[in-house]
């Protein structure tokens, strides 16, 4: 699990062998989660995908606990 901003949203990614297979990204409002979606259409993953090819991650959420 990876800390991520998706369209300008926190997002959690869950990533399995340096790739991406799916997202819970989450709508703020008011300082407060409004909303959460959950991503795993394969046409935006393989977008999610790309972009994460070409940044140097950070260490996983669970590592960082």
């Amino acid at each position: 699990m990876h800390i991520a901003l998706i369209n300008g949203s926190p997002a959690v990614l869950a990533v399995v062998n340096n790739r991406v297979v799916g997202t819970v990204a989450f709508e703020v409002s008011d300082g407060k989660v409004a909303s959460l979606r959950g991503i795993a259409a394969a046409d935006r993953l393989a977008r999610l995908n790309e972009a994460w090819r070409q940044h140097e991650p950070d260490a996983p959420v669970i590592n960082a606990w």
